[in-house]
């Protein structure tokens, strides 16, 4: 079976605090991953988490592309938790 799948595969912490996030827009058949390639997105320290990734998921979504998971997200906001 084939399937689309949007994967944060990187998360990063700059400097100043800000969230660099890459997410992996994979197809995926039989859990082997057929292509692929990269979105980005940033979050400010004094950013939401929610509204970007909802910003993210509807882009995504107009792309033809999958949504990144909720537990993606939580990892996010975990990470964006964090005091620099």
């Amino acid at each position: 079976m084939i399937e689309k799948q949007s994967v944060v595969d990187q998360i990063e912490i700059t400097r100043s605090g800000t969230l660099q996030i890459r997410i992996g827009l994979e197809i995926v058949e039989d859990g082997k991953i057929l292509s692929g390639k990269w979105h980005r997105t940033s979050i400010e320290p004094s950013g939401n988490v929610d509204e970007q990734m909802k910003f993210v998921n509807d882009h995504l979504l107009s792309m033809g592309e999958a949504q990144v998971s909720q537990q993606d997200i939580d990892k996010i906001k975990a990470y964006h938790s964090l005091k620099v």
